[in-house]
């Protein structure tokens, strides 16, 4: 009789314990699935420009030549501006009213006038917002020549209206830079920030850098 109460009392620990592992993984499972999944919550405005200091973190930048030069088509970028997110707004309209201040705005959108401190050349301009151009810190050809060029064209048009790689500044800088990269175009002031930025959306993106180009970003912070 005594033995076998010891093999019923053998059997049910080991099937206890069995249960309790199983709910150990499924309870793993379950927070794993929770942090690797998308977030819940998204955001519907124009962020705030992200700027950073220090040294710049190239670590997860691939160093590769620029390919693909003669076939980059803007339109491949899409059509133009898109709405932006939870404004009625375009992206356009949305980066100069995050980028302007004492702005005029027209049908509850259109961002008409305002005043801009320009975060390339440090200038003030005041007047009409169709005399101020918005970039992208990593040029939409420069792009299609680091990786762009084999994305989809919902991957190509989301980039080229990513507020986080556009920067409202004046057309003269706009022109000057055109499609460079920091090896051959860096601003007059906050050459540092914008090394910063540029490392980013190049990380975030998946994009390559030349040698020439990764030596001015670490040098645009020393």
């Amino acid at each position: 009789m005594t033995r076998t109460w010891t093999v019923l009392f053998t059997v049910l620990a080991a099937a206890v314990f069995v249960l309790v592992e199983i709910w150990a993984f499924r309870e793993e499972t379950d927070t794993a699935a929770a942090d690797t999944g998308p977030s819940s919550t998204a955001s519907t405005s124009v962020p705030e420009m992200v700027t950073a200091a220090g040294p710049v973190d190239l670590s997860a930048i691939r160093i590769a030549p620029d390919r693909h030069g003669r076939d980059y088509r803007r339109e491949a970028f899409g059509p133009g501006w898109a709405p932006a997110l939870g404004s009625g707004c375009d992206v356009r309209d949305a980066v100069l009213a995050r980028d302007l201040t004492d702005t005029t705005v027209a049908r509850g959108c259109d961002v008409t006038a305002g005043t801009l401190r320009d975060p390339y050349s440090g200038q003030t301009v005041t007047g009409p917002s169709r005399e101020v151009d918005i970039d992208h810190v990593v040029p939409l050809a420069l792009a299609h020549r680091t990786g762009a060029h084999a994305w989809t064209d919902q991957q190509r048009d989301a980039f080229a209206n990513d507020p986080d790689n556009l920067r409202a500044t004046t057309a003269a800088v706009n022109r000057a830079k055109s499609d460079h990269g920091p090896e051959r175009w860096m601003p007059q002031v906050d050459a540092c920030a914008y090394a910063h930025d540029f490392a980013r959306i190049v990380t975030r993106y998946q994009l390559t850098v030349t040698a020439a180009r990764a030596a001015s970003l670490q040098r645009a912070c020393t």
